[in-house]
């Protein structure tokens, strides 16, 4: 009997499935139920495989488009041929635009293309029937959709950080939130609208200077953000906006805020005034009835208007950073829960300060007080107080007697002891005390069987015992007795002590520690240690066993290697390795994929892996420092692996070259490759279209590529001590929007062959060699 044929299913066409799809395409698909979810996010690929559109089972089945983290320059117009889509993500490519069919897919209610390098939107994209939020942030967006108004589903669009210079007054008319923060815009159009409908607005971090006296005709407002402006002054008229309930006004540079403004009696419930230069606020303030949250930090305030306890509804003061002397108008707010007076000029706190019967918080941080009065122990409801950076000698032997206080912070005053009966302060979660003069706590810390932080850095002592739920610990910067020598140390009860196992962070840095002990290598719950400014000269491999550190912070040791089971720390998200000894960059740096900050600044790294891309798995990772080295050049290929970085320095080794594929790290915005030997730069870097700040002063450049001028985020460009003789055709352009340092170009500078006793990057320049004679 002749074999059946197997039924042959085509990959693209009429019946199609994704079951015929290559193996390496067919990984990419994931089944939910009857819906398909396409994943090709952080793959580095530059184009989609073209069978994926034509392939009738992902037509109909797709639900959902991941591929984010890539490098796509394009997407084709047959993406609508998915007609189920629901979800795109597309953040974090190279794309410059997107096909207007994008908007015929009907069901999609999602769009995210942040990061990418699109200059416009779809004209057409107010056509999207379902399309309810688009981020497309972090762009090179120059103007909003003109027909944007004609959405009847956007909820959200956001298109901060891109170069958008005017928006038009049809922006009013759009009922979504609309968020511009991080753009170029100079002022708010004229709101001479008939049918208003905006409810949100963010347009902070611009340079706006006016906003139009007709705003009031946007009556439909409930949110608007202006802080990081350059605004001097608001209009009267803002006051009519009655149905708005935030209104952020910080960091602008006004002197006043308009009496009117108080007209919005029933509706404001967070007013946002910080950073600015306010000498006083409104004398109708009391008038806000509704207003719950107030917020004027470092202004120039000495005072609060008469009638400012009239406020009954505020919940939340700010006012940290003024010139306030006393806190008398403030003691009469009879259900105020949150105050912070930190950074003021109060010497004493009021007698009446128990009028405060509805406390929870307190901060007179950084302020010139001497005592904390007896009578703050008698406002029950306090549980949190901040009185850091004073002049305090003393803690109330009261303090907690009728309080549930579960945070004290006292750093940084003038105490030597401490109340010797803890029962009053049993409820303490967070203790606070570095910074101060005691050279012993009580024996009654064991009874605060709630505490979880204690920080006692800075202090004289040199041994105490271990409370029983102490999660976060801080001992750096004192005497402490170690193991060898008291065998009751702090550090022999990390290893004897059941409860100590539950330690989560520990700060032992500045403790003169010659060694990482064995006690601490048995916190397996770790999850910070910073053990910064020892004597430690080696990792111990049972240091690789404490799986759940997420930050490790062993800078300034004489650690002079990196042990090959560095690699098990899986979860490792900051690695500070700064100022040791270190001469090569272990391999096993390569495989900690969580890692998202390492600074390996001032070791003696000569050469970095020659298999640095392809070993490499750092994804996410964002800031990397390998200044203060002995680098001579950096690996050519594959640093498009490093797809998240954000800040690279490798200032001050002796690096001639830079790779080729560097300008894709696309992402960059901070680029420090200062004292170095560069004779160029690629002209690639035009690429590189998120970077904010260039420093190469200090190289051998002859020119600067033209791209550099282009670069549509940069703010400060450092090219001093160079060779150039040629400058870019639009570099007056450049210097019109950015800070550019142009000086001390010499056509003779040179480096001298570099010296063994002198480190990479203290090369000294002939013309810095006469200068010295």
């Amino acid at each position: 009997m002749a074999k059946e044929k197997e039924e042959v299913i085509p990959v693209a066409g009429p019946g199609s499935k994704i079951k015929a799809l290559a193996p390496t395409v067919r990984k990419h698909f994931k089944f939910e139920g009857a819906a398909v979810f396409v994943d090709f996010s952080t793959n580095s690929v530059k184009a989609l495989p073209a069978e994926i559109w034509k392939n009738e089972e992902i037509q109909r089945k797709s639900t959902k488009f991941l591929g984010e983290n890539n490098r796509l320059k394009k997407l084709p117009k047959t993406i609508s041929d998915l007609e189920n889509l629901v979800f795109i993500d597309l953040r974090n490519n190279i794309l410059t635009s997107l096909p207007g069919t994008i908007c015929k897919i009907k069901p999609l209610k999602t769009l995210l293309v942040s990061g990418n390098q699109l200059k416009s939107l779809p004209a057409t994209i107010h056509k999207a029937e379902s399309l309810a939020t688009v981020d497309a942030s972090n762009n090179k967006i120059k103007a909003i959709p003109k027909t944007i108004n004609k959405s009847k589903s956007i909820v959200l669009l956001d298109l901060s950080d891109n170069v958008i210079k005017s928006i038009k007054k049809n922006i009013y008319e759009v009922g979504a939130q609309i968020i511009l923060k991080g753009n170029r815009i100079i002022e708010l159009p004229d709101a001479n609208v008939k049918n208003p409908a905006l409810k949100m607005l963010d347009v902070s971090h611009n340079s706006i200077a006016h906003i139009p006296d007709n705003i009031n005709n946007v009556l439909t407002l409930t949110w608007l953000n202006l802080s990081h402006n350059d605004l001097s002054e608001i209009p009267k008229e803002m006051g009519f906006l009655k149905y708005l309930t935030f209104l952020d006004l910080s960091h602008n540079s006004l002197e006043t805020v308009p009496e009117e403004l108080c007209a919005i009696e029933f509706a404001l419930k967070t007013l946002l005034l910080s950073g600015n230069m306010l000498k006083y606020l409104p004398k109708n303030i009391n008038k806000l009835k509704r207003l719950q949250t107030l917020e004027a930090a470092d202004n120039a305030l000495t005072g609060l208007p008469p009638n400012f306890s009239d406020l009954k509804d505020l919940k939340s003061l700010e006012l940290s950073g003024n010139k306030i002397q006393n806190m008398q108008e403030m003691s009469k707010l009879k259900f105020v829960e949150h105050i912070k007076l930190a950074r003021n000029e109060i010497t004493v706190l009021p007698e009446d300060l128990p009028n405060l019967k509805s406390l929870i918080s307190l901060d007179v941080s950084g302020n010139y007080l001497k005592v904390i009065p007896d009578n703050i122990c008698k406002i029950g409801t306090l549980k949190s107080l901040s009185a850091a950076k004073n002049k305090i000698s003393a803690i109330p032997e009261t303090l907690g007697e009728d309080q549930l206080i579960t945070e004290l912070d006292v750093s940084h005053n003038k105490i030597q002891g401490f109340p010797q009966d803890l029962k009053k302060l049993r409820c303490i979660e967070v203790l606070k005390i570095a910074g101060n003069q005691i050279s012993a706590l009580p024996k009654s810390l064991d009874v605060m069987f709630q505490i979880r932080t204690l920080d006692v850095a800075g202090n004289s002592l040199t041994q105490f015992m271990l409370p029983k739920t102490i999660t976060s610990l801080n001992i750096a910067e004192n005497p402490v007795f170690h193991p060898k020598d008291d065998d009751k140390s702090i550090f022999s009860q990390f290893a004897e002590k059941d409860h100590a196992r539950l330690i989560t962070v520990l700060d032992a840095s500045n403790t003169k520690l010659p060694e990482i002990w064995d006690s601490i290598c048995k916190l397996r719950v770790l999850t910070v240690v910073k053990l910064t400014q020892n004597a430690i000269s080696v990792i111990p491999e049972d240091f690789c066993k404490l799986r759940a550190l997420q930050e490790v912070d062993l800078s300034k040791n004489g650690i002079n290697e990196i042990p090959d089971k560095f690699n098990q720390l899986q979860n490792l998200r900051k690695l500070n390795l700064a100022h040791n000894s270190l001469k090569e960059f272990s391999e096993s740096l390569c495989d900690l994929h969580q890692l998202e900050v390492l600074n390996l600044a001032d070791n003696e790294i000569s050469i970095l892996p020659e298999t640095f891309g392809e070993i490499n798995k750092l994804t996410k990772l964002v800031e990397l420092d390998l200044s203060y080295n002995r680098l001579a050049n950096l690996p050519e290929e594959r640093w498009d692996v490093l797809a998240s970085m954000k800040v690279l320095n490798v200032s001050f080794n002796s690096i001639n070259m830079v790779p080729a594929d560097l300008p894709y790290l696309y992402r960059i915005e901070v680029l420090n490759a200062a004292s170095n030997d560069l004779t160029s730069l690629p002209s690639d870097i035009v690429k590189m279209t998120g970077l904010k700040s260039i420093d190469v002063s200090d190289n051998l450049l002859e020119a600067l590529p033209e791209g550099i001028c282009k670069l549509p985020c940069l703010t400060n460009v450092n090219v001093a001590d160079n060779k150039i003789k040629q400058w870019p055709s639009k570099i007056e352009a450049l210097k019109a929007k950015a800070t550019v340092n142009m000086e001390n170009q010499s056509a003779y500078k040179q480096r001298d062959a570099p010296d063994d006793a002198l480190k990479a990057g203290e090369v000294q320049t002939d013309a810095e060699d006469d200068s010295k004679r």
